[in-house]
């Protein structure tokens, strides 16, 4: 049953905030709708972010041809929304989400059949996927809704290199279904590992160490060095090692109120290179495992793309040379917001604490996406060409909304 629009508006406000503390989005990925009638629903405004909205700001849809009332612009997915009301009417509550396991098991491009039983009850039998194409497209709804008229009995969907998009009778139920969808991708990960490696018993460590002897890589590093993290004003910034903070002059590398350390260099080389104000090491175990290789990331998510870069290159760690690494990382990093150190995890950029945030899940999602892709042996990639277009209107649009 439809709800009443003051009672849909408060839920979808409510939907966005328990989304992010609940980790299944960040910031404004995904959005959240819900039904008030039999020709429309009200869904979350386009570029705004979750943790600040209002009621106010949320847009009444029409469910026929996606026009909209008032000013404030709606989701871009909001063909997606509507082609679930239309295909399911008893659905009133929709979700989509850019939730880390499921957008990895959405990679491979597989339906998962036979659902576990411990989730079947919430999944049904069987979780389909929808073709890839690229997020706010035409194309994309085509596709999306393709995907519901060939599952009717389905309740939530997989979008290749994308997220889920969940369809729930209410906002308990949708709830309910992206919970449990989370739950039963991760188990297919790890059952998925057991499968190929052949391990008694599943850990995080056993699933690196065996992507990493895949690539005859060695194992996990022993030892990780500190290269700090830094926020800079004007001609001077602020770089702290170990707990201990230096102001340190960009253009000498000078230690103003004492001794910069000797990663003082990394950081003046991204200054130099990029337009921004923050940057921070990142060392989550995942985005060590794909550092150690060595290799440039290519995207096998559209959120990577658009967030981090249309690649990411690694350079190689020297310990003792700071000026070399420095000076690759520094060529490495124009134009991204990110760039790998062999070995020893990230550095990631950006212009304020959402900034980075939104860097640091992109970078330990997509690692993780192209450690579990490979143990799958389905390693499939978003289009070059869709990767420059996402990262052009991100940084044109998107990333100068946000950070209003």
């Amino acid at each position: 049953m439809a709800y009443e629009i003051q009672e849909a508006k408060r839920l979808v406000v409510q939907a966005g905030k328990r989304l992010v503390e609940s980790g299944l989005i960040a910031r404004t990925w995904g959005n959240v709708s819900a039904r008030i009638s039999d020709t429309q629903f009200v869904i979350t405004p386009s570029g705004r972010a979750y943790e600040d909205l209002t009621e106010d700001e949320i847009v009444v849809v029409n469910i026929e041809d996606c026009s909209h009332e008032g000013d404030i612009k709606p989701s871009s997915e909001k063909g997606v929304h509507a082609a679930a009301y239309r295909h399911h009417p008893t659905v009133d509550f929709v979700i989509h989400t850019h939730q880390k396991a499921a957008t990895i098991v959405s990679i491979t491009g597989m339906e998962i059949r036979n659902v576990y039983k411990e989730f079947a009850d919430v999944l049904g039998e069987k979780v389909p996927c929808a073709e890839y194409a690229m997020s706010t497209t035409e194309s994309l709804r085509k596709k999306v809704e393709k995907c519901i008229m060939m599952n009717p009995s389905c309740r939530a969907i997989n979008l290749m290199h994308h997220g889920t998009l969940v369809m729930g009778d209410d906002y308990d139920h949708a709830f309910a279904i992206a919970e449990n969808l989370e739950k039963c991708c991760e188990k297919v990960i790890k059952d998925n590992f057991l499968r190929h490696s052949w391990a008694k018993e599943y850990s995080d460590e056993a699933r690196r160490n065996y992507f990493l002897k895949k690539h005859n890589a060695g194992v996990m590093p022993e030892e990780i060095c500190d290269l700090g993290s830094s926020v800079r004003n004007g001609n001077i910034f602020t770089l702290t090692v170990g707990g201990k903070s230096v102001d340190v002059d960009v253009t000498t590398g000078v230690g103003i109120n004492g001794i910069a350390p000797k990663v003082e260099k990394i950081h003046r080389a991204i200054y130099n290179a990029e337009d921004c104000t923050m940057i921070k090491h990142i060392s989550a175990p995942d985005v060590v495992a794909y550092s150690t290789l060595g290799d440039t990331m290519i995207p096998m998510i559209d959120d990577f793309a658009q967030i981090a870069g249309i690649d990411v290159k690694c350079c190689p760690w020297i310990n003792g040379d700071t000026d070399e690494c420095a000076k690759e990382i520094g060529k490495a990093i124009e134009n991204r917001n990110a760039v790998l150190v062999q070995g020893m995890g990230a550095m990631i950029t950006g212009n304020n604490d959402g900034d980075l945030q939104a860097l640091d899940i992109i970078m330990d999602k997509g690692c993780a996406a192209a450690v579990d892709c490979d143990i799958f042996n389905r390693q499939h990639y978003v289009p070059k060409f869709e990767c420059f277009l996402m990262r052009t209107v991100y940084l044109a649009k998107y990333s100068k909304q946000i950070n209003k």
